[in-house]
């Protein structure tokens, strides 16, 4: 049982998780932020009472194209997914060299040479 805890909690396991999930983490965090980026543009306000038709300073305000409920919705939804999709590529890249490992030991006991190096 000592052995076990040791090979599943070893310093290179903690540190492969905590660098995927902060990568995933990120690109999940700048996927979301883009629908907010893509949903919104800024515009200078045009004269009116409240600056007193173009005596004081013009402000610029932000314009929101979609209601701020759905793009809340979205940018979380977009970056769940995204988030999720980097989790399941690492999960992947991580079981490619043991594929391949497992091939060419298959082809060795079966007596064909291994290709490759």
């Amino acid at each position: 049982m000592r052995e076990f805890v040791r090979s599943a909690f070893s310093f290179h396991k903690l540190q492969q998780l905590c660098v995927n999930t902060a990568l995933g983490n990120f690109v999940g965090y700048a996927a979301g932020s883009l629908v907010t980026l893509f949903t919104t543009y800024h515009t200078v306000e045009r004269r009116a009472l409240k600056n007193l038709f173009g005596i004081l300073p013009r402000h610029a305000v932000v314009v929101h194209r979609l209601p701020q409920w759905l793009e809340w919705g979205l940018s979380i939804l977009l970056g769940y997914l995204v988030m999720e999709f980097v989790r399941y590529i690492f999960r992947s890249y991580r079981q490619l060299p043991n594929r391949d490992f497992a091939t060419r030991t298959r082809d060795l006991r079966s007596g064909q040479q291994a290709s490759g190096a």
